[in-house]
């Protein structure tokens, strides 16, 4: 095994994340949603995962999560050569948002990060419909990570300390 624990994986995640931030990419891009879609089973399967950790994946992997969706149905995409089908549970009711095009373009801008007024994401232009909405996968990789950089960052600073752990860290 290349990586034994959730940590060493959201390493990885995390090198892929700065690689995007330099140059938004569809390579990187395809090593992101495929390294953040196995996180799941990591971060389950890891005993040395803190309950909190594992309660904050769970609340991201819930089949109404468009960032979760996204990620899972474009994996499975890659993975197996055909549009993958939402995944949900048995007894969901409300409506799963399923992914139908990405669309890759050269030529993305990216957007710049005040203060530092630095350029996070220039490279391709990366855009995904689920459901008739149109959205930047660079946006959506960014929300993504957050979620994993809480888990493996944020939920393992005591609370009292937490405040000085922003999110906005991410960018730096």
């Amino acid at each position: 095994m290349l990586h034994r624990t959730a940590q060493e994986r959201y390493a990885k995640l995390k090198r892929i994340f700065t690689r995007l931030k330099r140059h938004f990419n569809r390579d990187d891009l395809d090593d992101f949603i495929q390294t953040a879609n196995s996180l799941r089973e990591w971060v389950r399967l890891d005993p040395s995962m803190t309950p909190e950790q594992k309660a904050h994946l769970e609340k991201f992997v819930v089949p109404e999560s468009v960032d979760w969706q996204i990620c899972n149905q474009i994996a499975n995409q890659q993975k197996h050569m055909r549009p993958a089908n939402p995944r949900t549970k048995k007894n969901v009711q409300s409506s799963v948002p399923t992914v139908s095009v990405v669309d890759v373009k050269q030529g993305g801008t990216g957007f710049m990060v005040p203060p530092s007024m630095r350029i996070i994401g220039a490279g391709d232009e990366i855009t995904i419909e689920w459901d008739g909405n149109r959205e930047s996968a660079l946006a959506v990789t960014i929300r993504i990570f957050r979620h994993f950089f809480y888990i493996f960052e944020v939920a393992t600073i005591s609370s009292e300390k937490r405040a000085s752990a922003p999110l906005t860290d991410i960018f730096s």
